[in-house]
């Protein structure tokens, strides 16, 4: 990054002095240098540094490590740490600051460079995926429809607020938990469990739809869904986990369709002795369209699709398939 502000924390003022000259002559800039970590953190909260190089050993009573771990509760800011020391206890205390990056006294410029171009770039790049993330996190969120993740083993990792609604589960709750010691897939009609679709979607690495399904929640409420679950793919391929995305189904159908006005109106409700829509619809017997408010005559499929909430998978019976595809 051209033109970068690099905060320069050093106790020793001869060395400090060298490294601001050394950054300057390689095109970045320095704001200002700090030789405790009290006095680092002030600055940085101030000059708002692009990177900070920090060596371990500094005046006060914060150390190097301890300094980073300060500014990096109260900024965004990637921390590079220039010194001496490379024995493995002070190795281990700075891994739980993640580093972008450690250069050991005595440096070279371009060594040192190098490292500070690299972790300004990889401090860039993380910025913008966090920004993706809170805001695909914020969208989730504020979705009406259910959302629940799963990882390989089918535990759940994620569940947006309006899933919590549907299942009576928190996501406090239901983090780490297999999704089916919480939730039971069914078909509708009297309760029988259905293999779980979140599996097979893994399993057989495509999306699975969910049609008019029975859901059994928290303390044994059952639920009428309908949506889609998707498995999670990484670059290999392979399937890493899932989401499920789904709505609670409307309990009832009612269905207003106009004929042309030589016809009697269609009317459709739902029939609670059989649990789906029941009533008359104007079929045109020879190319079975019916119409529309407008007098317009459309295909059936698209009727029904567009008047509840079947959809249509496309094939072929044995007889079309023998009739039009066997070799003669």
């Amino acid at each position: 990054m051209k033109h970068a502000h690099i905060l320069v924390v050093e106790d020793e003022p001869i060395v400090a002095t060298d490294i601001q000259r050394s950054l300057q002559q390689l095109g970045y800039r320095v704001p200002a240098t700090a030789a405790s970590g009290e006095d680092a953190l002030r600055k940085a909260v101030d000059a708002k540094p692009d990177l900070v190089l920090m060596d371990i050993v500094l005046k006060g009573n914060m150390d190097g490590v301890q300094t980073a771990q300060s500014i990096q509760r109260r900024m965004d800011v990637p921390v590079v740490y220039l010194t001496a020391f490379a024995d493995e206890e002070t190795l281990e205390r700075v891994k739980t600051t993640s580093p972008a990056g450690y250069v050991l006294k005595p440096y070279q410029p371009t060594e040192l460079r190098t490292t500070i171009e690299l972790a300004l770039h990889r401090a860039e790049s993380d910025r913008h995926l966090k920004e993706t993330i809170r805001w695909f996190a914020t969208t989730v969120r504020c979705m009406g429809d259910a959302i629940i993740a799963t990882d390989r083993g089918g535990r759940v990792t994620y569940m947006n607020p309006a899933a919590e609604r549907v299942t009576g589960w928190t996501q406090e709750e239901s983090r780490g938990r297999d999704l089916t010691t919480l939730i039971v897939f069914a078909e509708e009609g009297p309760f029988q469990t259905v293999e779980n679709p979140m599996a097979k979607a893994m399993y057989e690495s495509r999306l699975i739809r969910l049609g008019c399904m029975q859901l059994r929640v928290r303390e044994g409420m059952c639920k009428s869904i309908e949506g889609t679950v998707a498995p999670v793919i990484n670059d290999a391929g392979s399937a890493v986990g899932t989401v499920l995305v789904f709505r609670e189904a409307v309990g009832e159908a009612y269905l207003v369709s106009q004929a042309p006005p030589t016809s009697a109106p269609e009317t459709f409700q739902a029939d609670p002795r059989l649990g789906r829509a029941a009533g008359i619809i104007n079929l045109c017997a020879w190319c079975k369209r019916v119409p529309d408010a407008s007098g317009q005559w459309y295909d059936l499929e698209t009727f029904i699709s567009e008047h509840s909430s079947l959809q249509f998978n496309g094939g072929l019976c044995p007889d079309c398939m023998k009739r039009w595809f066997t070799q003669g």
